[in-house]
């Protein structure tokens, strides 16, 4: 049986409309819900963040979290008017994302997390996991993992 619940993990990157047009799909066909959740990252990305202004960084933190609310609204819009499909819920959360996504995902008891991935050079590999990887190697349900030609695969719990 196909899970009932897909819970679709979009970024922004690159990967996310071919991510977006599968989950439809596979919803589509399977009567599954989808659940859309953007998550703004809340992790420094500077390497001394102590040393940064913390009102410049609390400005900053408001900026993505506007540009977040906004990239979700238009995700949902996208799916619903461009795509025709139907979503059950959407989430906006703040965090570092592999965590709020493995969280979310067990909130909801979704089947299956689905979201956007490349891969990644080995010079990448060497600086550390991307998030993509993060959940696939901590998730305790299916990932599909879609990167801008299609699904390229999955990840079954252990």
């Amino acid at each position: 049986m196909f899970p009932t619940r897909i819970l679709l993990a979009a970024d922004g990157s690159k990967e996310t409309p071919s991510a977006v047009r599968a989950a439809v799909e596979l919803a589509s066909g399977t009567g599954s819900e989808v659940h859309v959740v953007h998550v703004v990252s809340t992790v420094p990305e500077l390497p001394y963040p102590r040393f940064a202004a913390k009102e410049r960084s609390e400005a900053f933190l408001e900026w993505r979290r506007l540009k977040g609310l906004e990239f979700l609204d238009d995700q949902v819009r996208r799916i619903r008017e461009d795509l025709g499909g139907g979503i059950a819920a959407s989430y906006f959360r703040e965090g570092r994302p592999e965590k709020e996504l493995l969280r979310l995902g067990k909130e909801i008891d979704a089947g299956l997390i689905m979201m956007g991935g490349r891969r990644r050079t080995r010079l990448e590999r060497v600086f550390g996991a991307n998030v993509t990887e993060k959940v696939l190697r901590r998730a305790d349900r299916p990932v599909l993992v879609v990167d801008d030609r299609g699904c390229r695969g999955s990840a079954v719990p252990r």
